[in-house]
Protein backbone atom coordinates (compact mmCIF):
# COMPACT_ATOMS: atom_id res chain seq x y z
CA UNK A 1 0.00 0.00 0.00
CA UNK A 2 1.50 3.41 -0.89
CA UNK A 3 1.90 6.33 1.46
CA UNK A 4 -0.81 8.40 -0.30
CA UNK A 5 -3.24 5.52 0.21
CA UNK A 6 -2.48 5.39 3.91
CA UNK A 7 -2.76 9.18 4.14
CA UNK A 8 -6.14 9.11 2.39
CA UNK A 9 -7.42 6.46 4.80
CA UNK A 10 -6.23 8.55 7.75
CA UNK A 11 -7.95 11.67 6.45
CA UNK A 12 -11.20 9.80 5.85
CA UNK A 13 -11.07 8.39 9.37
CA UNK A 14 -10.35 11.87 10.68
CA UNK A 15 -13.43 13.15 8.86
CA UNK A 16 -15.61 10.53 10.55
CA UNK A 17 -14.27 11.56 13.96
CA UNK A 18 -14.72 15.24 13.10
CA UNK A 19 -18.45 14.65 13.02
CA UNK A 20 -18.38 14.15 16.76
CA UNK A 21 -15.22 15.50 18.33
CA UNK A 22 -13.18 17.48 15.85
CA UNK A 23 -9.89 16.38 14.33
CA UNK A 24 -7.08 18.16 16.09
CA UNK A 25 -5.65 14.80 17.05
CA UNK A 26 -6.50 11.19 16.39
CA UNK A 27 -6.87 9.15 19.58
CA UNK A 28 -4.11 6.63 19.98
CA UNK A 29 -6.59 3.78 19.69
CA UNK A 30 -8.08 5.01 16.37
CA UNK A 31 -7.49 2.57 13.55
CA UNK A 32 -7.80 2.31 9.82
CA UNK A 33 -7.73 -0.97 7.92
CA UNK A 34 -4.53 -2.18 6.27
CA UNK A 35 -2.52 -5.38 6.00
CA UNK A 36 -0.61 -6.45 9.06
CA UNK A 37 -0.52 -3.22 10.97
CA UNK A 38 -2.12 -1.93 14.09
CA UNK A 39 -3.51 1.08 12.34
CA UNK A 40 -2.68 4.03 14.54
CA UNK A 41 -1.53 7.55 14.01
CA UNK A 42 1.44 7.92 16.36
CA UNK A 43 0.83 10.22 19.32
CA UNK A 44 3.98 11.82 20.65
CA UNK A 45 7.42 10.47 19.69
CA UNK A 46 7.37 7.68 17.14
CA UNK A 47 8.71 4.31 18.17
CA UNK A 48 9.89 1.32 16.23
CA UNK A 49 6.77 -0.34 14.81
CA UNK A 50 5.84 -3.68 16.34
CA UNK A 51 6.15 -6.87 14.33
CA UNK A 52 3.45 -7.14 11.72
CA UNK A 53 3.11 -3.42 10.99
CA UNK A 54 3.10 -1.89 7.53
CA UNK A 55 5.80 0.74 7.22
CA UNK A 56 4.81 3.17 4.45
CA UNK A 57 7.54 4.28 2.06
CA UNK A 58 8.87 7.77 2.29
CA UNK A 59 6.71 10.42 0.56
CA UNK A 60 7.24 10.27 -3.19
CA UNK A 61 8.91 6.86 -3.06
CA UNK A 62 7.72 4.19 -5.47
CA UNK A 63 6.70 0.67 -4.63
CA UNK A 64 4.68 -1.01 -1.93
CA UNK A 65 5.07 -0.72 1.78
CA UNK A 66 7.11 -3.39 3.49
CA UNK A 67 5.41 -5.94 5.68
CA UNK A 68 7.38 -6.31 8.89
CA UNK A 69 7.08 -10.06 9.59
CA UNK A 70 7.40 -11.46 13.09
CA UNK A 71 10.98 -11.76 14.37
CA UNK A 72 12.80 -14.68 12.83
CA UNK A 73 10.43 -14.91 9.85
CA UNK A 74 11.45 -14.26 6.25
CA UNK A 75 10.51 -10.80 5.04
CA UNK A 76 7.44 -10.61 2.83
CA UNK A 77 6.56 -7.75 0.53
CA UNK A 78 3.21 -6.94 -0.93
CA UNK A 79 2.82 -7.36 -4.70
CA UNK A 80 3.36 -4.11 -6.60
CA UNK A 81 0.06 -2.27 -7.03
CA UNK A 82 -1.36 -2.41 -10.51
CA UNK A 83 -1.96 0.67 -12.62
CA UNK A 84 -5.04 2.62 -11.58
CA UNK A 85 -8.06 0.75 -12.94
CA UNK A 86 -10.15 2.44 -15.58
CA UNK A 87 -13.34 0.49 -14.75
CA UNK A 88 -15.18 -0.25 -11.57
CA UNK A 89 -14.08 -3.21 -9.45
CA UNK A 90 -17.36 -4.77 -8.39
CA UNK A 91 -17.83 -6.76 -5.19
CA UNK A 92 -21.19 -8.22 -4.20
CA UNK A 93 -22.24 -8.56 -0.57
CA UNK A 94 -24.96 -11.17 -0.12
CA UNK A 95 -27.10 -10.45 2.95
CA UNK A 96 -30.60 -11.24 4.27
CA UNK A 97 -32.11 -7.81 3.61
CA UNK A 98 -35.70 -9.05 3.84
CA UNK A 99 -37.48 -11.71 5.86
CA UNK A 100 -36.91 -12.76 9.46
CA UNK A 101 -33.20 -11.85 9.49
CA UNK A 102 -33.59 -8.48 7.77
CA UNK A 103 -32.46 -6.49 10.83
CA UNK A 104 -29.15 -8.37 10.93
CA UNK A 105 -28.69 -8.04 7.18
CA UNK A 106 -29.35 -4.31 7.23
CA UNK A 107 -26.92 -3.77 10.10
CA UNK A 108 -24.23 -5.69 8.22
CA UNK A 109 -24.91 -3.61 5.11
CA UNK A 110 -24.56 -0.44 7.17
CA UNK A 111 -21.21 -1.68 8.51
CA UNK A 112 -20.04 -2.56 5.01
CA UNK A 113 -20.88 0.94 3.81
CA UNK A 114 -18.77 2.39 6.62
CA UNK A 115 -15.85 0.28 5.38
CA UNK A 116 -16.37 1.60 1.85
CA UNK A 117 -16.21 5.14 3.20
CA UNK A 118 -13.12 4.44 5.32
CA UNK A 119 -11.07 2.34 2.92
CA UNK A 120 -12.30 2.21 -0.68
CA UNK A 121 -11.39 4.48 -3.56
CA UNK A 122 -13.61 5.67 -6.39
CA UNK A 123 -13.03 2.52 -8.47
CA UNK A 124 -14.59 0.22 -5.88
CA UNK A 125 -18.28 -0.62 -6.12
CA UNK A 126 -20.09 -2.57 -3.42
CA UNK A 127 -23.25 -4.28 -4.69
CA UNK A 128 -25.66 -5.41 -1.93
CA UNK A 129 -27.89 -8.33 -2.92
CA UNK A 130 -30.75 -9.76 -0.86
CA UNK A 131 -30.57 -13.48 -0.05
CA UNK A 132 -34.09 -13.18 1.45
CA UNK A 133 -35.40 -15.97 3.68
CA UNK A 134 -36.26 -18.67 1.21
CA UNK A 135 -34.30 -21.36 -0.59
CA UNK A 136 -34.25 -19.57 -3.93
CA UNK A 137 -33.28 -16.16 -2.54
CA UNK A 138 -29.55 -16.73 -2.21
CA UNK A 139 -29.26 -18.38 -5.60
CA UNK A 140 -31.15 -15.53 -7.27
CA UNK A 141 -28.95 -12.99 -5.46
CA UNK A 142 -25.77 -14.71 -6.63
CA UNK A 143 -26.89 -14.96 -10.25
CA UNK A 144 -28.00 -11.34 -10.30
CA UNK A 145 -24.66 -10.23 -8.87
CA UNK A 146 -22.75 -12.22 -11.48
CA UNK A 147 -24.84 -10.77 -14.31
CA UNK A 148 -24.05 -7.30 -12.92
CA UNK A 149 -20.30 -7.96 -13.13
CA UNK A 150 -19.37 -9.06 -9.61
CA UNK A 151 -15.76 -10.19 -9.29
CA UNK A 152 -15.90 -11.31 -5.65
CA UNK A 153 -18.58 -12.31 -3.12
CA UNK A 154 -18.80 -11.28 0.51
CA UNK A 155 -21.32 -13.52 2.29
CA UNK A 156 -23.73 -15.10 2.56
CA UNK A 157 -24.24 -15.21 6.33
CA UNK A 158 -25.96 -18.56 6.91
CA UNK A 159 -24.48 -21.96 6.13
CA UNK A 160 -27.41 -23.14 4.00
CA UNK A 161 -27.13 -20.04 1.82
CA UNK A 162 -23.36 -20.47 1.46
CA UNK A 163 -23.86 -24.04 0.26
CA UNK A 164 -26.40 -22.90 -2.32
CA UNK A 165 -24.24 -20.06 -3.63
CA UNK A 166 -20.79 -21.64 -3.79
CA UNK A 167 -21.39 -23.88 -6.88
CA UNK A 168 -22.82 -20.88 -8.73
CA UNK A 169 -19.78 -18.79 -7.80
CA UNK A 170 -17.37 -21.62 -8.64
CA UNK A 171 -18.86 -22.04 -12.11
CA UNK A 172 -18.16 -18.34 -12.73
CA UNK A 173 -14.66 -18.41 -11.25
CA UNK A 174 -15.61 -16.24 -8.28
CA UNK A 175 -14.15 -16.61 -4.80
CA UNK A 176 -16.28 -16.04 -1.70
CA UNK A 177 -15.61 -14.66 1.75
CA UNK A 178 -18.48 -16.27 3.65
CA UNK A 179 -19.66 -14.55 6.84
CA UNK A 180 -20.62 -17.84 8.49
CA UNK A 181 -18.72 -19.37 11.43
CA UNK A 182 -19.03 -22.92 10.05
CA UNK A 183 -15.49 -23.91 9.08
CA UNK A 184 -16.84 -26.99 7.27
CA UNK A 185 -18.01 -24.65 4.49
CA UNK A 186 -14.43 -23.90 3.44
CA UNK A 187 -13.83 -25.05 -0.13
CA UNK A 188 -11.70 -24.35 -3.17
CA UNK A 189 -13.55 -21.07 -3.75
CA UNK A 190 -14.88 -20.39 -0.22
CA UNK A 191 -13.10 -18.70 2.68
CA UNK A 192 -14.95 -18.66 6.01
CA UNK A 193 -14.70 -15.33 7.81
CA UNK A 194 -16.95 -15.87 10.85
CA UNK A 195 -15.94 -16.24 14.49
CA UNK A 196 -14.90 -19.88 14.75
CA UNK A 197 -15.79 -21.28 18.19
CA UNK A 198 -13.04 -23.91 18.15
CA UNK A 199 -10.25 -21.34 18.36
CA UNK A 200 -12.07 -19.48 21.13
CA UNK A 201 -12.39 -22.67 23.16
CA UNK A 202 -8.70 -23.50 22.78
CA UNK A 203 -7.61 -19.97 23.72
CA UNK A 204 -9.77 -19.91 26.85
CA UNK A 205 -8.83 -23.45 27.94
CA UNK A 206 -5.13 -22.72 27.50
CA UNK A 207 -5.48 -19.60 29.63
CA UNK A 208 -7.33 -21.51 32.34
CA UNK A 209 -4.63 -24.20 32.30
CA UNK A 210 -1.95 -21.55 32.73
CA UNK A 211 -3.86 -20.22 35.74
CA UNK A 212 -4.22 -23.48 37.62
CA UNK A 213 -7.17 -25.35 36.12
CA UNK A 214 -6.36 -28.97 35.25
CA UNK A 215 -9.61 -30.93 35.70
CA UNK A 216 -12.25 -29.81 33.23
CA UNK A 217 -15.90 -30.44 32.48
CA UNK A 218 -18.29 -28.95 29.91
CA UNK A 219 -21.97 -28.51 29.15
CA UNK A 220 -22.48 -28.22 25.39
CA UNK A 221 -25.54 -28.16 23.13
CA UNK A 222 -26.23 -31.13 20.88
CA UNK A 223 -25.69 -30.62 17.15
CA UNK A 224 -22.95 -29.54 14.76
CA UNK A 225 -21.88 -26.54 16.85
CA UNK A 226 -21.64 -28.66 20.00
CA UNK A 227 -19.63 -31.34 18.17
CA UNK A 228 -17.14 -28.72 17.00
CA UNK A 229 -16.82 -27.21 20.46
CA UNK A 230 -16.43 -30.63 22.11
CA UNK A 231 -13.65 -31.62 19.71
CA UNK A 232 -11.74 -28.38 20.37
CA UNK A 233 -12.27 -28.85 24.13
CA UNK A 234 -10.91 -32.41 24.08
CA UNK A 235 -7.95 -31.45 21.89
CA UNK A 236 -6.89 -28.50 24.03
CA UNK A 237 -7.03 -30.51 27.24
CA UNK A 238 -5.14 -33.43 25.72
CA UNK A 239 -2.35 -31.13 24.48
CA UNK A 240 -2.01 -29.63 27.96
CA UNK A 241 -1.96 -33.04 29.65
CA UNK A 242 -5.05 -32.21 31.70
CA UNK A 243 -8.12 -34.30 32.57
CA UNK A 244 -11.66 -34.27 31.19
CA UNK A 245 -13.85 -35.09 34.18
CA UNK A 246 -17.06 -35.16 32.12
CA UNK A 247 -18.83 -33.62 29.13
CA UNK A 248 -22.60 -33.25 29.34
CA UNK A 249 -24.95 -32.27 26.51
CA UNK A 250 -28.44 -30.79 26.25
CA UNK A 251 -31.02 -30.38 23.52
CA UNK A 252 -31.04 -26.69 22.55
CA UNK A 253 -34.63 -26.98 21.28
CA UNK A 254 -35.88 -28.16 24.67
CA UNK A 255 -33.64 -25.93 26.80
CA UNK A 256 -33.66 -28.44 29.62
CA UNK A 257 -30.30 -28.49 31.40
CA UNK A 258 -31.39 -30.24 34.58
CA UNK A 259 -29.88 -33.64 33.79
CA UNK A 260 -26.52 -32.16 32.74
CA UNK A 261 -26.28 -29.97 35.85
CA UNK A 262 -27.32 -32.84 38.13
CA UNK A 263 -24.61 -35.17 36.79
CA UNK A 264 -21.88 -32.54 37.08
CA UNK A 265 -22.97 -31.36 40.50
CA UNK A 266 -22.16 -34.83 41.85
CA UNK A 267 -18.58 -34.30 40.63
CA UNK A 268 -18.21 -30.62 41.41
CA UNK A 269 -15.40 -31.16 43.88
CA UNK A 270 -13.28 -32.64 41.09
CA UNK A 271 -13.89 -29.84 38.58
CA UNK A 272 -11.74 -26.71 38.56
CA UNK A 273 -12.56 -25.62 35.00
CA UNK A 274 -16.10 -25.67 33.59
CA UNK A 275 -16.72 -24.78 29.92
CA UNK A 276 -20.10 -23.23 29.06
CA UNK A 277 -19.93 -22.49 25.31
CA UNK A 278 -23.42 -20.98 25.12
CA UNK A 279 -24.97 -17.53 25.30
CA UNK A 280 -28.20 -15.68 25.87
CA UNK A 281 -31.03 -17.48 27.66
CA UNK A 282 -29.15 -20.80 27.71
CA UNK A 283 -26.20 -19.28 29.54
CA UNK A 284 -28.38 -17.38 32.03
CA UNK A 285 -30.42 -20.47 32.90
CA UNK A 286 -27.43 -22.83 33.18
CA UNK A 287 -25.59 -20.34 35.40
CA UNK A 288 -28.62 -20.08 37.67
CA UNK A 289 -28.89 -23.86 37.99
CA UNK A 290 -25.17 -24.31 38.63
CA UNK A 291 -25.29 -21.71 41.40
CA UNK A 292 -28.28 -23.50 42.95
CA UNK A 293 -26.38 -26.80 42.72
CA UNK A 294 -23.65 -25.39 44.95
CA UNK A 295 -20.75 -24.89 42.51
CA UNK A 296 -18.10 -22.80 44.23
CA UNK A 297 -16.69 -20.11 41.92
CA UNK A 298 -13.59 -19.89 44.08
CA UNK A 299 -12.81 -23.53 43.20
CA UNK A 300 -14.35 -23.88 39.73
CA UNK A 301 -13.42 -21.39 37.02
CA UNK A 302 -16.24 -20.94 34.51
CA UNK A 303 -15.04 -20.58 30.94
CA UNK A 304 -16.82 -19.32 27.83
CA UNK A 305 -16.53 -18.38 24.18
CA UNK A 306 -17.29 -15.32 22.08
CA UNK A 307 -20.98 -15.91 22.79
CA UNK A 308 -20.22 -14.28 26.14
CA UNK A 309 -19.01 -11.15 24.34
CA UNK A 310 -22.08 -9.04 25.11
CA UNK A 311 -22.34 -5.85 27.22
CA UNK A 312 -24.58 -7.38 29.90
CA UNK A 313 -22.51 -10.52 30.52
CA UNK A 314 -21.89 -9.38 34.13
CA UNK A 315 -25.58 -9.52 35.08
CA UNK A 316 -25.19 -13.12 36.25
CA UNK A 317 -23.37 -13.17 39.58
CA UNK A 318 -22.29 -16.77 38.99
CA UNK A 319 -20.32 -15.77 35.88
CA UNK A 320 -18.36 -12.99 37.60
CA UNK A 321 -14.67 -13.81 37.41
CA UNK A 322 -15.24 -16.21 34.51
CA UNK A 323 -12.97 -16.17 31.47
CA UNK A 324 -13.80 -16.16 27.78
CA UNK A 325 -11.93 -15.64 24.53
CA UNK A 326 -12.99 -13.01 22.02
CA UNK A 327 -11.66 -10.13 19.97
CA UNK A 328 -10.19 -7.29 21.99
CA UNK A 329 -13.06 -4.78 22.42
CA UNK A 330 -10.65 -1.84 22.12
CA UNK A 331 -10.04 -2.75 18.48
CA UNK A 332 -13.68 -2.12 17.58
CA UNK A 333 -14.32 0.85 19.86
CA UNK A 334 -14.09 3.47 17.11
CA UNK A 335 -16.11 1.36 14.68
CA UNK A 336 -18.89 1.22 17.25
CA UNK A 337 -18.77 5.00 17.74
CA UNK A 338 -18.90 5.65 14.00
CA UNK A 339 -21.75 3.18 13.53
CA UNK A 340 -23.82 4.74 16.31
CA UNK A 341 -23.17 8.26 15.00
CA UNK A 342 -24.23 7.27 11.48
CA UNK A 343 -27.16 4.98 12.29
CA UNK A 344 -28.40 6.11 15.70
CA UNK A 345 -28.11 2.74 17.44
CA UNK A 346 -25.53 0.09 18.30
CA UNK A 347 -24.99 -2.70 15.77
CA UNK A 348 -25.33 -6.42 16.47
CA UNK A 349 -22.04 -8.14 17.25
CA UNK A 350 -21.77 -9.74 13.79
CA UNK A 351 -21.73 -6.37 12.02
CA UNK A 352 -17.96 -6.12 12.41
CA UNK A 353 -17.57 -9.15 10.16
CA UNK A 354 -19.15 -7.24 7.29
CA UNK A 355 -16.90 -4.25 7.98
CA UNK A 356 -13.67 -6.24 7.97
CA UNK A 357 -14.64 -8.35 4.96
CA UNK A 358 -15.56 -5.26 2.94
CA UNK A 359 -12.44 -3.42 4.04
CA UNK A 360 -10.32 -6.38 2.93
CA UNK A 361 -12.04 -6.45 -0.46
CA UNK A 362 -11.51 -2.69 -0.87
CA UNK A 363 -7.85 -3.07 0.05
CA UNK A 364 -7.38 -5.82 -2.54
CA UNK A 365 -9.17 -3.67 -5.09
CA UNK A 366 -6.55 -0.97 -4.50
CA UNK A 367 -3.87 -3.59 -5.13
CA UNK A 368 -5.24 -4.16 -8.62
CA UNK A 369 -8.50 -6.04 -8.03
CA UNK A 370 -7.08 -9.54 -7.59
CA UNK A 371 -9.31 -11.77 -5.45
CA UNK A 372 -7.51 -15.08 -6.01
CA UNK A 373 -6.11 -17.27 -3.26
CA UNK A 374 -2.63 -15.78 -3.56
CA UNK A 375 -4.02 -12.31 -2.82
CA UNK A 376 -6.31 -13.45 -0.01
CA UNK A 377 -3.79 -15.66 1.82
CA UNK A 378 -1.28 -13.21 3.35
CA UNK A 379 0.84 -15.05 5.96
CA UNK A 380 1.26 -11.91 8.06
CA UNK A 381 -2.47 -11.21 7.99
CA UNK A 382 -4.48 -8.04 8.29
CA UNK A 383 -5.62 -5.73 11.09
CA UNK A 384 -9.32 -4.98 11.24
CA UNK A 385 -11.87 -3.77 13.77
CA UNK A 386 -11.89 -7.26 15.32
CA UNK A 387 -8.10 -7.33 15.65
CA UNK A 388 -5.56 -9.20 13.57
CA UNK A 389 -6.68 -12.01 11.31
CA UNK A 390 -5.44 -13.99 8.36
CA UNK A 391 -7.00 -16.33 5.84
CA UNK A 392 -5.32 -19.69 5.42
CA UNK A 393 -4.95 -21.83 2.36
CA UNK A 394 -7.46 -24.23 3.97
CA UNK A 395 -10.10 -21.54 3.58
CA UNK A 396 -10.53 -20.69 7.26
CA UNK A 397 -9.73 -17.58 9.28
CA UNK A 398 -7.21 -17.40 12.11
CA UNK A 399 -7.67 -14.59 14.61
CA UNK A 400 -5.65 -13.04 17.37
CA UNK A 401 -7.92 -13.38 20.41
CA UNK A 402 -7.86 -11.77 23.82
CA UNK A 403 -9.01 -13.39 27.05
CA UNK A 404 -11.53 -11.37 29.02
CA UNK A 405 -12.76 -11.70 32.59
CA UNK A 406 -16.39 -11.10 33.46
CA UNK A 407 -16.93 -8.08 35.73
CA UNK A 408 -20.16 -6.34 36.81
CA UNK A 409 -19.48 -3.83 34.01
CA UNK A 410 -18.86 -6.42 31.28
CA UNK A 411 -15.75 -8.09 29.93
CA UNK A 412 -12.32 -6.84 31.01
CA UNK A 413 -9.19 -7.88 29.11
CA UNK A 414 -6.85 -9.93 31.29
CA UNK A 415 -4.67 -11.35 28.51
CA UNK A 416 -4.37 -9.06 25.46
CA UNK A 417 -4.73 -10.20 21.89
CA UNK A 418 -1.41 -10.67 20.07
CA UNK A 419 -0.18 -8.05 17.61
CA UNK A 420 1.34 -10.65 15.28
CA UNK A 421 0.82 -14.29 14.57
CA UNK A 422 4.06 -15.42 16.27
CA UNK A 423 2.27 -15.05 19.59
CA UNK A 424 -0.70 -17.04 18.33
CA UNK A 425 1.45 -20.09 17.79
CA UNK A 426 0.78 -20.78 14.12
Amino acid sequence: MTFPSLLRSLLLTCFVLALTAGCDAIPESQSWFAPSHVAQKPVGPQTVPPAGMIVPPAPGAAGPGVVMPPPGSPQVTLPPPALAPTAKIKVAILLPLSGQNAALGQAMQNAAQLAVFDVADSHFELMPRDTASNESGSEAAARDAISSGAQFFIGPVFAADVNRVKPIALASGINMLALSSDAALADQNVFVMGFAPGAQVERAINFAHAHGAHNFAAIVPKGAYGDLVSAAFQNAIARNGDVVVDTQTFDPALRDYTAAVTVLSAKKGQIDGLLLPVGGEDLANIAKQLAAAGFDRAHTHVIGTGLWDVPDIGRSEFLLGGWYAASDPKARKNFMASYVKTNGHEPPRLATLAYDATALAALLAKQGGRFDRAALVNPNGFAGVDGIFRLTDRGIVERGLAVLEVTPNGGHVVDPAPISFTAVGH
